[in-house]
């Protein structure tokens, strides 16, 4: 079965469904990446008050570029051609027991992964996140990673929103949850404090997939 084939099997529960994969302790886990990481401005070309803590990364530094950056952008002003399948190398971050207890299913299948630090008035406009090929060329299209995000603290409305079409999204901190962020969506954050989310990349394949099954909550 092709990878597209695979990413439509896991739309066809839903644009945003749970887990039963979760951390219970998804607070202290944000406290102590503050308290032992330095968080760099995601995406540094727009003016947004946006930061990310790379959980991996080219090599397992904590620099963020060019993982937390505009991997389209910067391959275009550096002449590279990085994907985020190439962002692999599991940082320091990663030795939280319970994030790698949770993600256990998907090891050897992670790729760009990060915690994304949303500040006050940081947002995201609308967008689709992949795939980059170009659309009007429906043979070039392939989907081959999906999404896997978590809510870790402060993450919910109204205060911070995150809206796929026309639906604000329900989220309980410390769940994860596939979520279909090739669809349209847009997220922004009016609280006075910072929203902590963690964004995994899997790698659509048979076993990725089957794995999404087999934890999918019923309701």
């Amino acid at each position: 079965m092709n990878k597209n084939s695979l990413y439509r099997d896991l739309t066809t529960f839903g644009s945003q469904y749970v887990l039963k994969r979760r951390m219970d302790d998804a607070s202290s886990f944000v406290d102590w990446t503050e308290e032992n990481f330095d968080y760099v401005r995601y995406n540094p070309r727009k003016e947004n008050n946006r930061f990310g803590l790379s959980i991996t990364s080219l090599d397992g530094g904590l620099s963020g570029r060019p993982d937390l950056d505009s991997v389209y952008e910067y391959n275009y002003e550096n002449k590279t051609k990085w994907t985020e399948r190439d962002f692999k190398t599991f940082t320091p971050v990663y030795e939280w027991e319970s994030l790698k207890e949770c993600l256990k299913p998907f090891e050897g299948h992670i790729f760009r992964t990060h915690i994304l630090k949303l500040g006050p008035g940081g947002f995201f406009p609308p967008h689709r996140d992949h795939p980059d090929e170009d659309f009007r060329d429906t043979r070039k299209i392939v989907f081959d990673t999906f999404r896997l995000i978590m809510p870790l603290k402060n993450c919910h409305k109204p205060s911070m929103s995150f809206i796929i079409e026309d639906k604000i999204l329900e989220w309980q901190h410390g769940n994860l949850y596939f979520v279909d962020t090739a669809k349209m969506h847009y997220l922004f954050n009016t609280a006075e404090e910072p929203a902590y989310w963690l964004v995994v990349n899997v790698d659509v394949n048979e076993d990725t997939v089957s794995q999404v099954c087999n934890y999918m909550k019923e309701v």
